[in-house]
């Protein structure tokens, strides 16, 4: 018998992707809701009005990841969004020059809200897809569209409802599915570090750094979100032990992070397993264990103890009125967003009304979706997932239903079944999400126009005008730049002068102070949330986020320090002093994105204090600004850019 070849196949079979995981409950809920919505009405009023009800089932796309007192505010609202622009919409419909405004202003309006509030899900694209398929309809009256709006409001309702649903079941589920997956990646970058030994992280360290600071962000996010704004209310027990632990587990990250310096001691051996016990115990719903850490760290008590109370190092709590006020602000990237999503949406439009397509609703879909909807990725991976997905959605309905028209309930079957598995997959899963997705809208377009102009038909005209509007996006992309870089500076400003507040009040006082703490904390979450928003809207990258990243974690270090660092002053020249060289650094970063000649040009001599601890931090925060990123030679490493998968909330 001849011998197979030594585990050639074994290993190719091992080299292909695994299957995307199923979130089983969310797919629960998003079945239930969407069958109930479809059915109910379908079995009382007819299909053509069950079709309404089940695009008001799309908002179940938002606030998976959100706290359920945030979620449940911000997706009422949303539904009052659905509604409206369903309802601009059906009246614009048969006009082409009122169905460009229309969907134009959904569109900007929803990136604004979407974006603005940091609420999860894929931008404005799912609120422009209903107001599409409103204005795909023949025109109606005021008082038919009014009802075919209340029955996507009751679609809507019914998807809010069973999205809020873990309210009182389990109403701490986000924050410790956040807290759950900090603990676990920085113990990952605990165990690569005590492997790696002392010296600047670079591959695979570099990444488990990345992730352990972007998922102990977003763990001190959620937690931050469950504090209602307009309450005066206290933490409960478990959100308190969560305040905690994310506070020790700071203190863990900076004795890690030493642990790279040439002086550096070595990372505990026990902290990696201690980590991801606690860890399990976060995700099954209990109280951790109470974890002291070791006895002592080089230099003095182990920094993994509570010494700040609640709620520091939180934000202070805004008024919601606030949220909506930082689309004023410079630092803000959305407004910039909204506006290329705005006119792709409107070019998109006005070029298909001038073209033999089936209707320019859907290539203003098209556009939409080249600009957003995806996890953290550029819009040419954006549009060539979605156009593949599409593709293949449209090949298997049109060979499905060519010479067969499903009936009733066989379409309600078929779309709630497909909406709830495309609502299971991963963000990371855009291919296979979209050919999911692709035969559900075709089924709810089909039911609501009673069949006309046949499934198959308008798979391929969909295919077509769908198509279409990814091109349109994307030329919008070259033709309108991304974020400007005066808003980029502006948050690199803003997290430094933030940064140098709360560091001044510490060396004058010798304490942290909560309110400035809270305020540089909030400042740099702000640079977190452009670090990840200029690579998702860049056409060919331009390397600003790897100039960010040294900047951002420099300034997270600091704020670790002022955090966790033990109380005690200054002298009073060398604080002054100290002081006269932070308001110099946060001059300087206004000047100019870190590594700029500009900004190298303006930054002082560095002017350190004694304290050695905070001199070095201080060195990384100047040479963070002062250093240009690494250029790229050959082919990029894999593994890259791995904060887009770990950050990737909204």
């Amino acid at each position: 018998m001849t011998p197979r070849p030594d585990g050639t196949l074994r290993r190719a079979l091992r080299r292909l992707p695994r299957p995307p995981s199923l979130d089983r409950g969310r797919a629960v809920r998003a079945l239930l809701a969407f069958a109930l919505a479809f059915g109910s009405v379908t079995a009382v009023a007819g299909v053509e009005y069950g079709a309404f009800a089940a695009m008001g089932c799309y908002l179940d796309a938002y606030g998976n990841r959100d706290p359920y007192p945030r979620r449940a505010t911000l997706t009422a609202l949303l539904t009052g969004g659905f509604v409206l622009s369903f309802f601009a919409a059906s009246l614009a419909a048969g006009h082409t020059w009122a169905m460009v405004a229309v969907l134009s202003l959904v569109a900007v309006a929803a990136t604004l809200f979407v974006d603005t509030l940091d609420l999860s899900g894929p931008g404005g694209y799912f609120v422009v897809l209903v107001a599409a398929l409103g204005a795909f309809l023949p025109p109606a009256d005021p008082a038919e569209a009014a009802v075919r709006s209340g029955l996507v409001g009751l679609g809507a309702a019914c998807a809010w409802l069973f999205g809020t649903i873990g309210t009182r079941t389990s109403p701490h589920r986000p924050e410790q599915r956040a807290a759950s997956t900090a603990l676990k990646d920085v113990a990952a970058f605990a165990r690569a570090a005590a492997g790696a030994g002392p010296g600047p992280p670079d591959g695979p360290l570099a990444d488990a750094r990345q992730r352990a600071c972007a998922s102990l962000h977003r763990a001190w996010t959620a937690l931050d979100e469950t504090r209602p704004g307009w309450r005066r209310r206290g933490p409960d027990a478990l959100r308190l032990a969560l305040h905690t632990l994310l506070t020790r587990l700071e203190g863990v990250l900076e004795v890690v992070e030493d642990s790279l310096c040439e002086d550096g001691a070595p990372v505990p051996g026990p902290w990696p397993r201690l980590l991801l016990d606690t860890a399990g115990q976060v995700r099954a719903g209990r109280v951790p264990d109470p974890w002291p850490g070791p006895a002592a760290a080089p230099g003095g008590p182990a920094p993994c103890a509570a010494t700040a109370p609640w709620p520091a190092p939180l934000p202070p709590r805004r008024r919601p009125g606030d949220e909506v006020r930082r689309l004023y602000a410079p630092s803000s990237p959305f407004p910039a967003v909204a506006l290329r999503v705005g006119l792709a949406v409107a070019g998109g439009t006005t070029i298909a009304a001038l073209v033999p397509v089936l209707h320019p609703a859907w290539v203003a879909v098209g556009a939409a979706a080249a600009l957003q909807g995806g996890p953290w990725r550029r819009p040419t991976w954006r549009s060539g997932w979605r156009l593949a997905g599409t593709v293949l959605g449209v090949g298997l309905t049109a060979a499905a239903f060519h010479s067969y028209e499903p009936g009733v309930w066989v379409t309600v079957a078929l779309a709630s079944a497909g909406h709830a598995l495309y609502r299971g997959l991963p963000r990371s899963s855009l291919f296979v999400r979209t050919m999911l997705s692709t035969p559900v809208a075709l089924l709810i377009a089909d039911a609501a126009t009673l069949g006309r102009p046949g499934l198959g038909d308008l798979a391929t005209y969909r295919l077509l005008d769908v198509s279409l509007g990814l091109a349109l996006g994307m030329a919008t992309t070259l033709l309108v730049r991304g974020i400007p870089v005066r808003r980029v500076r502006a948050a690199v400003q803003g997290a430094v002068a933030a940064t140098a507040a709360a560091l001044l009040d510490r060396l004058r006082t010798g304490s942290a102070d909560p309110r400035s703490l809270g305020k540089a904390w909030e400042a740099l979450a702000a640079l977190w949330t452009m670090y990840a928003a200029v690579p998702a809207e860049e056409i060919r990258t331009t390397r600003t986020a790897a100039q960010l990243w040294p900047t951002l974690l420099a300034l997270r270090r600091l704020l670790a320090w002022n955090l966790l660092a033990p109380p005690g002053l200054l002298g009073p020249g060398e604080a002054d002093r100290t002081g006269a060289y932070l308001d110099a650094l946060s001059t300087a970063a206004g000047a100019g994105l870190p590594g700029s000649p500009e900004i190298r040009a303006a930054l002082p001599s560095p002017s350190l204090p004694g304290h050695p601890d905070l001199a070095r931090r201080l060195a990384d925060l100047h040479r963070a600004l002062a250093s240009s990123p690494p250029a790229i030679t050959g082919r990029r490493r894999r593994g890259g850019h791995l904060w887009r998968r770990v950050l990737r909330r909204r």
